[in-house]
Order: C-alpha cells, then sequence, then structure tokens
C-alpha cells in the first residue's frame, strides 16, 4: 500500500516564509526530534494537521536524515521548516509509532528511501518519494504491540543515558573534591 493513501501530509515553510514568520515563533530542529523520538509520546486523541505547525501525536519525517518522529507536547506550536514533512494519521488505521519504527529501522523502507534520493552534494529525499512508499500495514492491534514495544526501547534508552550521566556527574563531584592539584 502507498503511503499516500493511508495520511495527509503537510511540509515545512521555506526559508523565506520562516523569516517572514513573528519573530517570537520558535522553529522545529534536529534537536527538538531526537527529544520528541526519545520522549516516547502517545495519545489516543485523533492528532490534527495544521500547515507547517508541529501538532502533537502527528508523525514528523526529516527528509535530509530520513528519521522520523512522533512530535510530542514539548514542541507543539514550533514552525516547521522546509526539510520537514508532517504526516497526520487515522489512529484507527494506522499507529504512528509503528510507522515511526517502520521508517527509522526498517530495511526495505531504507532501500526504497536511498534509491529515491536526489541531489549531487546534499542528497535527499523528495516528498513525492515519501508519498510514494509502499508500506506493508499488519492490523492494527499488532501494529500497535510493535509501536508500542519501539516506544519502550526508546524510552529505555532515553533513562539510560539519564542515569550515565548523572553517574558520571557524581564521579566527577567526588573526584574535583580530592583533587590533588589543588581544585575546589
Amino acid at each position: 500500500m502507498k503511503l499516500k493513501q493511508i495520511t495527509q501530509f503537510s511540509s515545512g515553510l521555506n526559508s523565506l516564509e520562516l523569516k517572514k514568520s513573528p519573530h517570537h515563533a520558535a522553529t522545529y530542529t534536529n534537536d527538538d526530534m531526537e527529544i520528541d523520538l526519545y520522549q516516547g509520546y502517545w495519545s489516543e486523541e485523533l492528532p490534527i494537521i495544521q500547515k507547517a505547525v508541529a501538532n502533537a501525536g502527528n508523525l514528523i519525517i526529516n527528509m535530509m536524515t530520513n528519521r522520523a518522529t512522533v512530535v510530542s507536547p514539548l514542541s507543539v506550536g514550533k514552525l516547521l521548516p522546509q526539510h520537514i514533512m508532517q504526516l497526520s494519521l487515522d489512529n484507527q488505521q494506522v499507529d504512528a509509532w509503528y510507522l515511526c519504527y517502520v521508517f527509522n529501522e526498517s530495511h526495505s523502507v531504507k532501500r526504497q528511501l536511498y534509491s529515491t534520493m536526489e541531489g549531487t552534494v546534499l542528497r535527499r529525499v523528495t516528498a513525492t518519494s515519501i508519498k510514494n512508499l509502499n508500506i506493508k500495514l499488519p492490523p492494527l492491534e499488532e501494529q500497535r504491540q510493535i509501536g508500542k514495544f519501539y516506544r519502550t526501547i526508546l524510552i529505555q534508552e532515553r533513562l539510560q543515558r539519564e542515569y550515565l550521566q548523572k553517574l558520571n556527574q557524581l564521579y566527577l563531584t567526588i573526584l574535583n573534591k580530592n583533587d590533588l592539584n589543588g581544585g575546589k
């Protein structure tokens, strides 16, 4: 099944449109995308699509990195740049986290995207390539189980990173207290 048969798409703003936007409006960045990915946000509410603005629960695809995430409430209202495509899914037909898993981990999808990349210096996929991706959809309950498991993996990865950062900070604090070279 082609992706365009099961979703609505909205592309981000080009650089001129972003510059014309109000100065108080933040732009969605790759850092926002990574934070959203590891938040594992999930809601039963049907997400809405608002052109070029991040909406919680919608799937976001970065056409430069071919990475996907589900927008968390932390990023709601941020303006999407041109290389970001937002997908609004019918959650009675497709699980957003299943599709996120497919985009980020499926070798078949990566091969399809790689074969359609354009550009000589910066290679990227086009909106048309994403819309024409062939996606196999298992039954909805199976999608939800796979999506839930993928979210759990990502959340656990984030928690482990946070734990290691705190542990490292603790060790460094102890070492700095005992600095023989006069540090305090």
